[in-house]
């Protein structure tokens, strides 16, 4: 996962009255293309600004979740960690087919002070997004991402109704939330997060590298689509996507891992072996040609499984990552519920 921008709207500025919300790229990072803001566009985003400015400063203390938040931790460039995220938002809670965001990443134990002496953003970016149709459950499901280095934050995000009738007030929320974000570039042995996926889509060509954050759970030309719940029926198939990090290399160049897949029942008096599947390999006689880690290539593990064999009960997978050419090894739980409707 390469980063593709540090995206800075300058809430700095903004909450200083600047009204002109600029964006800066990193260095050695690309700037992607975005449309043009219209006036009351930039309008509702320097709404949005000035209240998680105000939350920055005390003024305005969060004290509900308006919409649901779940996140993932990838390997992203220049020794930082990408973060993708989904927020939930309940569809009575938005009337237009479009919403303005605004998100804010400090570091946590930044001091607080008046505007426009302010935290310093650790990432920063705003958008408009076009809702689409909402899932089952009644929400809309928004996925964004950001980069950091590894590190305790606290990320805020404001949302509101875009492009309301003149005279209507827009419904606005914000979200204050805690995350702790590992370091993957160390030297041990590491992975992504275990993503649970609802579907897995193939793409013809990957998206462009400035436009990932508005595909955040995309890997090359593989979409995911993750899943907001751990609950599956019988019918269901139990599909997991997770990359493997800073694993030593054979005197071939290539990497020798093995990781193990076991299933255990929850009950009251403890957990139950159930079952497992075959190990999985990544060696020289499983890698594809030309494999080379050195290029860019990425170690993409996962299991796809139907659950139909899989009585009603509370599960927890126990995955279990060696890396053979130093003895090296990790272990990642799981938990899942299956029932028969």
């Amino acid at each position: 996962m390469k980063s593709t921008g540090r995206h800075r709207p300058a809430v700095l500025s903004v909450i200083a009255t600047v009204i002109v919300v600029a964006a800066t790229a990193g260095a050695g990072q690309a700037q992607p293309e975005r449309p043009e803001r219209t006036d009351a566009q930039q309008q509702e985003i320097l709404s949005l600004a000035k209240i998680v400015g105000a939350a920055l400063q005390g003024q305005l203390v969060p004290t509900t979740e308006p919409f649901g938040w779940a996140n993932d931790f990838l390997k992203s460039s220049e020794q930082t960690t990408f973060v993708p995220f989904t927020l939930s938002v309940e569809q009575s809670k938005v009337s237009t087919s479009t919403v303005a965001m605004y998100m804010f990443v400090a570091p946590q134990g930044a001091p607080a002070g008046a505007a426009p002496v302010l935290p310093e953003a650790a990432f920063e970016d705003a958008y408009h997004i076009d809702l689409g149709a909402p899932t089952a459950d009644g929400n809309y499901e928004i996925r964004r991402g950001f980069w950091v280095p590894g590190g305790d934050y606290d990320v805020y995000v404001a949302l509101s109704e875009s492009g309301v009738p003149d005279g209507t007030e827009a419904k606005t929320m914000m979200l204050k939330k805690a995350v702790s974000v590992p370091n993957l570039w160390s030297e041990q042995l590491a992975t992504s997060t275990i993503i649970q996926a609802d579907r897995i889509e193939s793409l013809s060509v990957p998206p462009p590298p400035d436009q990932q954050l508005a595909n955040p759970y995309t890997l090359g030309a593989m979409r995911i689509v993750s899943k907001s719940a751990s609950e599956y029926l019988t019918s269901d198939e139990l599909s997991l996507v997770f990359l493997v990090y800073n694993v030593g290399l054979t005197a071939a160049g290539l990497p020798d891992v093995e990781i193990e897949y076991t299933f255990n029942t929850r009950g009251p008096d403890g957990d139950e072996y159930f079952n497992r599947t075959n190990p999985q390999a990544f060696n020289d006689q499983t890698l594809p040609q030309g494999f080379d880690l050195e290029a860019g290539h990425q170690l993409v593990a996962g299991q796809a499984i139907p659950l139909s064999g899989f009585p009603e009960a509370n599960y927890r997978l126990e995955i279990k990552i060696t890396d053979n050419t130093n003895g090296a090894s990790l272990t990642h739980n799981v938990d899942f519920s299956v029932s028969a409707s």
